[in-house]
Order: structure tokens, then sequence, then C-alpha cells
């Protein structure tokens, strides 16, 4: 089959100017360095597919006063479970937050929500915003 159309992404830990080189010569059209950056990543498709990203709106948190967030302890085993990459158990706790307290069930919807389609990053800035708020 011909292949020459297919574009090729290299990505490997070793970041030296002669490895992407050699990467790029042997028939690769872009380097990643790893770990690989997801912005990184979506740009390079972008440049080479022609693609245009459109995206959602960044999570705004200025309606907090409608939005009450559980305490800073809470908040903080949230943002080591998403950092964790552990999505299915932090929403066990997001779970269990709203349930003890109906207060919480704004946020706990909103990360709910974004947990289901897996924006571990949207969910990290979210706590991460509620925590600077509350300290």
């Amino acid at each position: 089959p011909d292949l020459k159309h297919l574009k090729v992404l290299v990505s490997s830990a070793s970041v030296a100017q002669l490895d992407q080189q050699m990467s790029l010569d042997a028939g690769g059209d872009d380097f990643l360095a790893k770990p690989v950056d997801t912005q990184d990543l979506f740009n390079a498709l972008a440049r080479h597919l022609q693609l245009t990203w459109n995206y959602e709106e960044t999570i705004n948190i200025a309606h907090a006063s409608e939005v009450i967030a559980p305490p800073p302890a809470d908040l903080q085993i949230l943002l080591e479970l998403v950092q964790e990459g552990r999505l299915k158990k932090l929403m066990e706790v997001v779970e269990h937050i709203g349930k003890q307290d109906d207060r919480y069930h704004a946020f706990t919807q909103q990360v709910l929500q974004l947990a289901k389609k897996f924006q571990s990053e949207k969910i990290e800035q979210l706590i991460q915003a509620y925590l600077a708020t509350n300290t």
C-alpha cells in the first residue's frame, strides 16, 4: 500500500537535537518530546492535518456565590486524585461529598460532568481555582 501520504509524529524521551534530527531524517514529520504535552500534540496534529480546533470556554467560577465548594481538605484530596489520573476514584469521592451535604450539589455535578468527559485538566483547574479562593 502507498503510505507516503501518512503523517508520522515521532515521540522520544531523548530531546537531544541530534536525536530529533535523526527522527525527522528517518521519515518523521514532527517530533514530540516525552512526556507528550497534550497541547503540543494537538498543535502538531493541527499543523500536519490542516485542522482547526474549536475549544469550549474555559471554566469560570465567577458565579461562585451559586456554587459552594467542599472544604479545602476535601478539595485537596480531589486534586491529588485528578493529578494521579484516578478519575473513577475521584467520581466516587465526589459522589460521596455530594451525598454528605446538598450545598455541594452544583460543585459535584460540575466535576462529575467533566470527569465523564475525561477532562482531567479542566477538573484540576477548577479545583485549584476553588482552593485559591478559599485560602
